[in-house]
């Protein structure tokens, strides 16, 4: 990613500081995974999978990947699968549980771009149940990133917090992070990403505190159309 911290007037290393706070608690020993596992079926077919309808799954990457309860889904659409986690012992847990299968590689990122990932690359970004931790730095960084390993018409989906009442996503209700709808979707275009459509949504007992958003790199222009 070649200017981004400049832009954000962050070093690499306050980045790293960033993703790190919102990645260490998901090691592999955490007993969450599990536990989510056992919804993830029904949270696919009831709201995730409707909302994706349409995107280009032949190159996909999965963010935050943890144990694969994701990747599990994505793998019965796409050709070829990125998966990715900050964590490299979930990585692990993942090529544990997929194997080294051709259409499959797997990443240990830094936890706020999707290095080293070629440019123009996937055509569908996917992260689910883990941005709504990260730091909105963070979530910028990756959103810049995802403008450069976008194909032109590819997709993003982000579920991500729309919770604003606190800077401290280990003491926020459902451990959100600082970030809303409205937000996302600027930070988004700020980085020449088009948002498709968003969906506010309940998380337990909590009222409207996440949000769904699909946003697609523009699709390049004709070199003879004026």
């Amino acid at each position: 990613m070649s200017d981004s911290r400049e832009m954000f007037g962050l070093s690499s290393e306050e980045l790293k500081k960033q993703a790190a706070y919102s990645g260490d608690p998901w090691r592999p020993a955490n007993p969450y995974f599990a536990k989510a596992e056992l919804h993830m079926q029904r949270m696919w077919d009831g709201a995730i999978h409707p909302f994706i309808q349409g995107v280009d799954f032949t190159s996909t990457l999965d963010l935050a990947a943890g144990h694969g309860r994701n990747s599990a889904l994505l793998l019965r659409h796409a050709s070829r699968l990125t998966v990715m986690d900050i964590q490299p012992g979930n990585v692990d847990v993942c090529r544990g549980r997929f194997g080294d299968r051709q259409d499959i590689s797997y990443v240990a990122n830094n936890g706020y771009d999707f290095e080293p990932v070629a440019n123009d690359s996937i055509s569908f970004v996917y992260c689910f149940d883990a941005m709504v931790h990260f730091e909105s730095d963070v979530v910028r960084s990756y959103l810049r990133d995802a403008q450069r390993i976008l194909v032109p018409g590819g997709f993003g989906f982000f579920h991500h917090s729309n919770f604003v009442g606190g800077d401290n996503w280990k003491t926020n209700p459902g451990s959100r992070n600082f970030m809303s709808r409205e937000f996302f979707a600027h930070y988004s275009r700020k980085e020449g990403l088009e948002v498709v459509k968003q969906q506010v949504i309940n998380w337990g007992q909590h009222l409207n505190l996440d949000c769904f958003t699909l946003i697609a790199k523009p699709a390049a222009k004709d070199a003879n159309c004026s």
